[in-house]
This record gives structure tokens, C-alpha cells and sequence, in this order.
């Protein structure tokens, strides 16, 4: 989707979150290739979650993604790195190198977003933390990366500056505005920024568990409040990526379906009547077609 000089794309972080069932996915759709194909009606990218868990993925399971979006042009995916390189600092030579041949998978149908390397709180603005960075960035190199911090050690003037000199991106990470926590940047370095929208649940976020961390539903000053940030990315890059990541209760849908309202302008959206179902409130914004019509009409392609 093209605003200003940017071109936005609105998505979740996951497609196969298990609330998806009961207030996005149609019954019938089952397999995660065919989940991904229905979210890809709607959407034009998404974090692969799976990265950050399993080590056994390859590039037979990109190939599989790749397939499920045969019939969406411009539907981008960035992968998660797993774990074991950002929680556990480690650099093991097998899984970098199945890492790299699904990002080179993506990148060669023209499926990559981004490598998305999210760092705990834990991880603070050190020396050996940033070599660590440096070494992921070497490790990757050919592969545009985007790096969220979530510690305040990181929020410095130089930040910036470090990125681009090891050519890495900046996630601009919206979440509680807790103490000691990175705040919510815009910050652009290189051609694509990268936005993730966790939530502003203080309580939850303190309270460390995952559902209670992400359970929290935005409302329409935030939602107003975020895409005057994302107006102000319109010159400054060419490709904007926003994440939806406030999954409990699957409250990222409804925030996707009204931030892509709001990029364009209030214009109404198609929505999935599971989704118009469980989220009543979103009939404001609702096309007045019905549910399986795909929101990447005609003039949303030409579009992006």
C-alpha cells in the first residue's frame, strides 16, 4: 500500500496464533500453507514465528510458504531469527547456516521482508553485547536485518550511527512506557522501516508471562496517535513494515484491519465475518461487501 513517497505494509506477528481459529480463519482452513494463503487476502506480510522456535526448519518449509503465495504479489515475510543467537548468544554453525539458506529462499522469489533479530530486556548496551550485533550482522551479511532492543541502555545518540555503519535497520518496537524500557523510535536506517506494535499493557508487561504481555487493545487516539508516526516515515524511506503483535484475545487483528484504514485514509476495509464476528466495533470501518472478498482490490494492487 502506497502513501506519500513510502510504500506500507500492514501485517501480524504469526499467522498460525490458535485465537486465529475461532475469529480469522474460515473452519476449513487447517494446514498452515492454507492459513497463510487466506492471511495473504487480507495482508501484505508477516513475522514467521516458527524461526524463532524450531531449529529444524529449512528451505524445503520456505518453499512451502513461497507456495502458499502464489496468489499474492508483493506479500512479503520477515524471519524471526531463533532464540539461540539472540537469548542464548550464540553463533552455532548449523543453524546459521539453515537460517541462511531460508532467507536465501525468500530472497530469491522475492519474499523477504527482513531478518528480525528481537533481543530480550536482558540484553543490555555493552561491549560484548555490541560485538555480538557486529557478528550477527557478519554472519548475515547480504540479508537486510532489522534489530529491536528493549533495554534504555540502547536509546543513545549514537545508536543510529552503530546500525548504519554495520548495516543493520532499527525497529521502532511500541510497548508499555515502563522504566529502564526502550522507548517507541522512528528511527529509519536504510530503505525499509520497521515497525512493531506490542501493546501498552504495564501491568501484563511486568508481569512477564506472554498472554498477559500482549493482551491489549489499542484505542482510537493511540491508533491516531501511531499513524501520524507512520505519516512521518513517508519521505525519510522507501518500504515501511508494521507488525501487529498484541496477539492475546487475537486483538491484532482488529488493530491491523484499523491502522490499514487509516493509512488509506479512513476508506472502509473488507474484513473475514469470523473477524466482523468477534469484533463487533471494527463495522465502522467495514466495506460494505461481505466477507470472503479479499481486501487487495483492484486499485489496493496498483496500489503497492
Amino acid at each position: 500500500m502506497q502513501s506519500g513517497k513510502a510504500v506500507y505494509r500492514v501485517g501480524l506477528g504469526g499467522w498460525e496464533h490458535e485465537v486465529f481459529d475461532s475469529c480469522f480463519y474460515p473452519r476449513e482452513r487447517s494446514s498452515s500453507a492454507d492459513k497463510l494463503s487466506y492471511f495473504a487476502r487480507y495482508f501484505q506480510t508477516a513475522e514467521i514465528r516458527q524461526t524463532f522456535w524450531d531449529d529444524s526448519l529449512t528451505a524445503a518449509d520456505a518453499r512451502e510458504w513461497i507456495g502458499a503465495l502464489h496468489d499474492a504479489p508483493g506479500f512479503l515475510l520477515s524471519v524471526k531469527l531463533h532464540s539461540t543467537f539472540t537469548h542464548g548468544k550464540s553463533l552455532p554453525p548449523d543453524l546459521t547456516r539453515r537460517v541462511r539458506q531460508i532467507l536465501q529462499e525468500l530472497a530469491r522469489h522475492n519474499r523477504l521482508g527482513s531478518l528480525l533479530v528481537q533481543f530480550p530486556y536482558s540484553f543490555t548496551n555493552t561491549g560484548g553485547n555490541r560485538h555480538h550485533v557486529v557478528r550477527l550482522a557478519e554472519v548475515f551479511t547480504g540479508f537486510p536485518l532489522h534489530v529491536e532492543f528493549r533495554h534504555q541502555s540502547w536509546n543513545q545518540e549514537g545508536l543510529v550511527t552503530f546500525l548504519r555503519e554495520n548495516s543493520l535497520g532499527v525497529v521502532g518496537a511500541d510497548m508499555p512506557r515502563i522504566r529502564q524500557y526502550m522507548p517507541f523510535i522512528t528511527a529509519v536506517c536504510g530503505d525499509t522501516a520497521y515497525l512493531r506494535l506490542h501493546g501498552r499493557n504495564e501491568k501484563g508487561w511486568m508481569l512477564n508471562g506472554y498472554d498477559a504481555r500482549y493482551d491489549y487493545q489499542y484505542n482510537s487516539r493511540e491508533i491516531r496517535e501511531i499513524t501520524r508516526r507512520l505519516r512521518g516515515l513517508e519521505q525519510r524511506c522507501r518500504s515501511v513494515i508494521v507488525i501487529c503483535n498484541n496477539s492475546t484475545g487475537g486483538k491484532s487483528l482488529p488493530l491491523a484491519f484499523q491502522l490499514l484504514s487509516a493509512i488509506r485514509e479512513g476508506k472502509p476495509v473488507a474484513l473475514p465475518p469470523r473477524t466482523l464476528k468477534a469484533f463487533p466495533f471494527l463495522r465502522a470501518i467495514a466495506a460494505p461487501e461481505t466477507g470472503e472478498m479479499p481486501l487487495l482490490d483492484a486499485d489496493y494492487r496498483r496500489a503497492i
